[in-house]
């Protein structure tokens, strides 16, 4: 959004001395305020603070609106104690959050009194959202009915600085675009440049388009979790002899090869490992069938005549042990069995220090508890709770997600459980309207789907990825 500067205008009745106003170029209408900082350098300035509308009512304001949009033309000047023309409240919140972005990259401070006229989320509430959304309950027919309205924001403390290292907890409409969702978010094909491209589609992700809300909260204590399942797997001679048999019946129902079987959708595998076999046999190796297996079968013949004639059921290792002093190879191995599922835990303690922060901890403990809760439609069917998306951040822009930690399935994650202790020092203590002092909140989240290759792929080479 281009706009004109005014000159430096000397105010009184606000936090700072001296400031400057931005005129849309397009409409010619007040765009912003911005202050002078001791440094020389001009700051955005909130404009649903107090600053703002004490400085928009001001004679300096209007004298530069009439400047900027009449010239030298006075006799069209508007006369004093006119209301100044302004952006709409959407316009000037935008305009703001830009300008905001660009004065914290040019000259980054990191000190309280730097934030005392914008990067106070609780100033920001109800005004500077998300998207919209269609609010209300579902229809009889599946519909959504009901007023738009916006998606709120929440944070604690009240006073937090999105530009620093901090959680936001997004919370969405579960949406169920597909049968299988557990297929990865960056599902990645090397092109001709030799790069890879995202060939991902909208609706892969249980994330619906549509938020219902933010939470800004402190940087949790960051601990993540990779793994995936492997199984310990036994193979006797017995068993091999049965796989062995498998084969032959595999080959033997493929009808003479018109239908595929087994061993020729894996020829190339059983290829690789014939050339093994050979390779270890040319070794002075063993394959680990040959002589071993027939006899394996005899061992299982004998134990189980045995076992009938007895009435003791008699296992080849307890005979062969006994009889030998061997027992049967199990040829174990560790075989992947599947991805595992990531859960997080995260633990918040919010003190109230007002009673306008203690209104906005009960806030967000009803958001997080609203957003876990099944929604029931009738008696025979009940509607998916909403889902929500984690990020570790440091700015308020969607690129703003911190590298040096861990990030979250992008197909979105299930708060399986919250707990709340509002007695967390052991003892009850609140103030005159019963709002607890302290209140410890304990979350714990759970991924909808695994973490692929491709995910990973997918992230900045300079991040840890998930």
């Amino acid at each position: 959004m281009a706009d004109t500067q005014s000159k430096v205008e000397t105010v009184t009745g606000v936090t700072f001395s001296e400031a400057s106003f931005s005129f849309d170029k397009k409409t010619g209408n007040l765009s912003g305020v911005r202050e002078k900082t001791s440094n020389n350098t001009f700051k955005p300035v909130n404009p649903i603070s107090n600053d703002f509308t004490t400085v928009l009512e001001s004679d300096q304001a209007l004298n530069a609106y009439n400047i900027s949009k009449f010239k030298g033309v006075k006799t069209s000047y508007l006369p004093e104690g006119t209301e100044v023309p302004t952006l709409n409240q959407e316009e000037l919140v935008q305009k703001y959050n830009s300008d905001l972005k660009a004065f914290n990259n040019a000259s980054f401070v990191a000190t309280t009194d730097n934030y005392r006229s914008g990067r106070n989320l609780a100033d920001n509430q109800d005004y500077i959202q998300d998207k919209t959304y269609q609010a209300g309950f579902q229809d009889a027919a599946g519909g959504e009915k009901g007023k738009k309205t916006l998606s709120v924001v929440h944070a604690y403390p009240l006073d937090i600085n999105p530009t620093q290292d901090h959680m936001k907890i997004s919370r969405y409409r579960y949406l169920r675009a597909d049968t299988n969702l557990s297929k990865p978010g960056f599902r990645r094909a090397k092109g001709q440049d030799g790069l890879f491209k995202r060939t991902g589609k909208k609706g892969d992700s249980t994330l619906g388009g549509q938020p219902l809300g933010s939470l800004f909260l402190p940087m949790p204590k960051v601990t993540d979790v990779n793994g995936v399942a492997w199984g310990k797997s036994e193979l006797n001679a017995s068993g091999l002899l049965a796989m062995n048999s498998a084969d032959l019946a595999d080959k033997f129902f493929s009808i003479g090869g018109r239908i595929p079987s087994t061993s020729q959708v894996n020829r190339d595998q059983q290829r690789a490992q014939d050339e093994a076999n050979k390779q270890n046999k040319a070794d002075g190796g063993t394959s680990g069938g040959g002589v071993g297996v027939p006899q394996a079968a005899v061992n299982q013949v004998n134990t189980t005549i045995a076992s009938l004639l007895t009435g003791q059921e008699l296992d080849q290792d307890t005979y062969l042990a006994r009889k030998g002093g061997h027992v049967l190879n199990p040829n174990a191995e560790m075989l992947f069995q599947g991805p595992s599922i990531r859960d997080f835990n995260f633990s918040f303690t919010m003190v109230a220090r007002s009673q306008k922060e203690g209104d906005e901890i009960r806030k967000i403990i009803r958001f997080l508890k609203l957003g876990m809760a099944p929604k029931f439609r009738n008696t025979a069917f009940l509607a998916n709770p909403d889902v929500f998306e984690l990020q570790y951040k440091n700015g308020t822009g969607q690129d703003d997600i911190i590298k040096t930690v861990n990030r979250f399935s992008p197909g979105g994650l299930a708060l399986t459980t919250m707990a709340v202790d509002y007695a967390p020092d052991g003892y009850w203590a609140a103030y005159r309207d019963s709002q607890p002092v302290a209140v410890k909140m304990d979350l714990s989240f759970t991924e909808l789907r695994p973490i692929y290759e491709s995910d990973q792929l997918g992230t900045p080479e300079d991040s840890v990825g998930y």
